[in-house]
């Protein structure tokens, strides 16, 4: 059985695709490029055969840049 993880800390993660979305809290998987639209949540934890990992600077940083975000809008 796989470890779950967390798309936020994956090098196919990203918040830039769709900047609407990543306000949001979402962001896209490169690996999704069959699904059109589709949208992850970053902390979830998940099973997942195409997680690559971040460098964890690249995971600290998006963490942060989230917090900040949601923090805007509350």
């Amino acid at each position: 059985m796989t470890t779950a993880v967390e798309c936020v800390s994956c090098a196919l993660f990203t918040l830039r695709e769709d900047p609407k979305y990543a306000q949001l809290g979402l962001a896209r998987c490169a690996a999704m490029k069959d699904r059109p639209g589709t949208f992850v949540s970053p902390q979830y934890p998940r099973q997942c055969r195409d997680h690559q990992p971040a460098p964890a600077a690249k995971t600290a940083a998006r963490i942060e840049w989230l917090r900040d975000a949601r923090s805007e809008g509350a």
